[in-house]
């Protein structure tokens, strides 16, 4: 069967989310975010176009103690552009941090239209459907950053 991940259908997905599971990955950096991390997801619709992820679980770096993390992200559809926002509300709804808007480029992919400038860091991702569980690869590169954060969503 052929699955078409549209931006209905990769919406409908999303709201469908109730757990994470994640991979951090450092490569030539010192910031040390190698590690992994499970979680539970609370999805807040807040209109058609608009939904919360509530993420909170336990990271465990590769030589240490796990520690609890907590984030919300924000992800907005934009259905005339055919286009996917994804915002870290880190410092609230009112001040969110923009990290990349996405687009559809094959039946079950969406990346970033253009890369996300941070100071001196670029971001880019990767959001695809596999074995009925969403995949978003984030990639950051600059002068002091090199590293991928594979996030596994159910």
């Amino acid at each position: 069967m052929s699955v078409n991940l549209d931006l209905a259908s990769l919406w409908d997905r999303l709201a469908a989310v109730t757990m994470l599971t994640f991979n951090a990955q450092s490569f030539d950096s010192g910031s040390g975010w190698n590690g992994t991390g499970t979680g539970a997801v609370k999805v807040e619709c807040i209109n058609s176009q608009t939904m919360l992820f509530h993420e909170s679980g336990q990271w465990s770096p590769p030589n240490g103690q796990a520690l609890r993390f907590t984030n919300v992200y924000r992800w907005s559809a934009f259905s005339e552009q055919k286009q996917l926002r994804l915002e870290h509300l880190r410092f609230g709804n009112a001040n969110p941090v923009y990290l990349f808007d996405l687009q559809q480029t094959s039946d079950t992919q969406w990346d970033s239209i253009e890369p996300h400038v941070c100071s001196e860091d670029l971001y880019t991702a990767t959001l695809s459907l596999e074995n009925e569980a969403l995949h978003l690869d984030w990639k950051v590169k600059g002068a002091t950053k090199n590293e991928r954060i594979t996030y596994t969503y159910r």
